[in-house]
């Protein structure tokens, strides 16, 4: 299993130029998920801000927009979550993969903002809309990675995004890191099924997916995000994974084992907190780190 299996992680972090928003009005995006991937972004910049950062997104200013300003996202979550999908993708970078596609992508600026990153293919997909405000932000500025493949889809139609994702270029032979950010708790539970099939469909050998989740019991709180509610959550979704996807091998992390250390600028996972298994969940509101894999391309050395 990966190194972020173990009790810590880290990277290094670059520190890009600052960013000054333009004058000009705003576009201002049309959907309550939109709004919420406006408001992550917001979160990103907070962190851009401290001298302890974890992460630096100098775009995250004029992608989250004045909207996305007005409410950040809470950084209890998205500082360990992003830092824990970013070192993620290291690891996988280091052990050959140069795939990484990012479902509901949002806001997202991994392919502007991680240096040493440069033979990586990243594929952006979300609704049609969020790249049309997205787009006109990005104009001219300087990516990190190989290239950057933007796939406008609707994940209501059942195969589309599938299809939208092969004709920009993906490759299903290759070894490739999934990042579902924030994704899984907004989707049904059939609909969440119908997700991991497609996505284990299309997962070469050596792919790997993480995403953030909350348990079953979690969705009686009613959480709804600027208009976007929770529907969905579960015990089991690394029998989900292994069951619908293929992915044999998974970890699911109670959010609670996670922490951020300033000092080092690095999340750290305490090894006495217990698996997130069905049994622990059942009947628990618990938030959910889940790293799931394909085959194992390396092994942690203890």
């Amino acid at each position: 299993m990966f190194a972020l299996y173990s009790a810590s992680t880290s990277a290094a972090v670059s520190h890009a130029p600052f960013y000054s928003a333009a004058s000009g009005v705003e576009a201002v995006v049309s959907t309550a998920h939109a709004y919420t991937a406006r408001m992550c972004a917001a979160s990103r910049w907070e962190e851009s801000q401290r001298p302890d950062f974890l992460f630096y997104d100098p775009l995250s200013y004029k992608l989250a927009g004045e909207e996305g300003r007005r409410s950040p996202m809470g950084s209890w979550i998205m500082v360990p979550r992003t830092r824990f999908g970013d070192d993620l993708l290291r690891e996988m970078y280091a052990h050959g993969c140069r795939q990484l596609v990012i479902l509901g992508a949002g806001m997202d600026s991994r392919a502007y903002r991680m240096a040493g990153l440069g033979d990586l293919h990243v594929f952006e997909v979300d609704q049609q809309t969020i790249f049309d405000v997205k787009e006109p932000l990005l104009a001219h500025e300087p990516l990190a990675v190989r290239r950057r493949h933007v796939v406008g889809t609707e994940f209501t139609e059942r195969g589309r995004w599938v299809a939208d994702l092969e004709a920009s270029g993906f490759d299903r032979t290759a070894p490739t890191l999934w990042l579902l950010e924030g994704l899984l708790m907004y989707l049904s539970h059939d609909d969440t099924l119908a997700l991991i099939q497609d996505v284990g469909a299309v997962s070469a050998p050596g792919s790997a997916v993480f995403h953030d989740a909350v348990s079953a019991s979690y969705l009686s709180q009613n959480i709804n995000v600027a208009g976007a509610p929770f529907i969905g959550g579960s015990d089991n979704y690394g029998e989900l994974w292994r069951d619908h996807g293929g992915f044999e091998l998974s970890l699911t992390r109670d959010f609670g084992a996670i922490s951020v250390n300033r000092a080092q600028r690095r999340i750290e996972i305490n090894p006495h907190v217990p698996e997130a298994s069905e049994r622990v969940c059942r009947g628990r509101n618990v938030i959910l780190f889940v790293v799931a894999e394909k085959q194992s391309l390396t092994r942690v050395q203890s």
